[in-house]
């Protein structure tokens, strides 16, 4: 699946506790969402067991935690390479290359974000990341 992006962006939500690097293919008219976000609070027990201790995937309002293998990028685009199951449950590809046509700013922000949603806690759940 590839889709053309003109709305990307980082953001820390205090209300909802969550940081979230996303992207929508319009800027009037979302169209397809993909947000990668990461709750601001410390697992618990009852999250760790239930695996809940990472980033997560939300799009079209269903959601999966962690299944990104692989995440490669340049100054133009992102490819996100998931597990089947990660892909199945928010409704995305396994192979999802998204082309940048939004303000520099913008691409900044969600380039320096990324990598912070990324990295928290389940190690297991980290993907590879590829590019700059």
């Amino acid at each position: 699946m590839e889709i053309v992006t003109q709305s990307v962006g980082f953001e820390v939500d205090e209300e909802d506790e969550v940081r979230e690097a996303g992207f929508s293919e319009g800027t009037d008219e979302p169209g397809f969402t993909l947000l990668i976000q990461q709750s601001d609070y410390e697992s618990d027990e009852q999250d760790i067991s239930l695996a809940f201790d990472t980033y997560y995937l939300v799009s079209g309002g269903r959601s999966h935690y962690g299944g990104l293998r692989r995440v490669e990028r340049d100054t133009e685009m992102i490819r996100f390479l998931s597990t089947s199951q990660a892909a199945t449950a928010p409704g995305i590809s396994e192979s999802l290359t998204v082309r940048f046509e939004a303000p520099t700013q913008s691409m900044e922000a969600y380039s320096s974000g990324l990598p912070g949603i990324r990295d928290w806690d389940r190690e297991t759940e980290r993907p590879i990341l590829v590019g700059s």
